[in-house]
């Protein structure tokens, strides 16, 4: 029933988290939305259309979001909906099952406020080093 396997999703997922933790900062903005895909765009300066990091969530079936925010790169950045809180999204937004419920962290919230319930996620990374070292 689901198009990727739970660890397929975990290594998507660490491959994010580990590369944000290299960076100083990094402010994100939803730059495609639509039935097919849902694509997550990081940058380090919002005037710039340069991004660093795209992240892309196929068939998404929900979207609960900010539309630009600042990441305290810190702390995790994505990560899955535990069994309870999957479980009462579920019962709230009626989720179908084959659907992955992702959280995303945003500065200067104490939970995720941003939820994506998708099939599938994948990253690029743009930019390996955003933050060159100045010599």
């Amino acid at each position: 029933m689901f198009v990727m396997s739970l660890d397929e999703v975990n290594i998507e997922i660490d491959k994010i988290n580990t590369y944000l933790s290299r960076c100083l900062w990094m402010d994100f903005e939803f730059c495609r939305m639509n039935a097919g895909q849902v694509v997550l765009s990081g940058s380090i300066d919002q005037s710039s259309s340069e991004y660093a990091i795209d992240i892309e969530f196929e068939q998404p079936y929900f979207v609960s979001t900010l539309f630009l925010w600042h990441t305290d790169t810190s702390k995790v950045f994505i990560e899955l909906a535990n069994n309870d809180e999957a479980n009462e999204m579920n019962q709230r937004y009626k989720i179908e099952l084959g659907n992955y419920i992702f959280k995303v962290s945003v500065e200067d919230f104490d939970s995720p406020p941003i939820i994506v319930a998708a099939k599938k996620i994948s990253c690029k990374i743009l930019d390996e080093d955003p933050f060159p070292q100045q010599k």
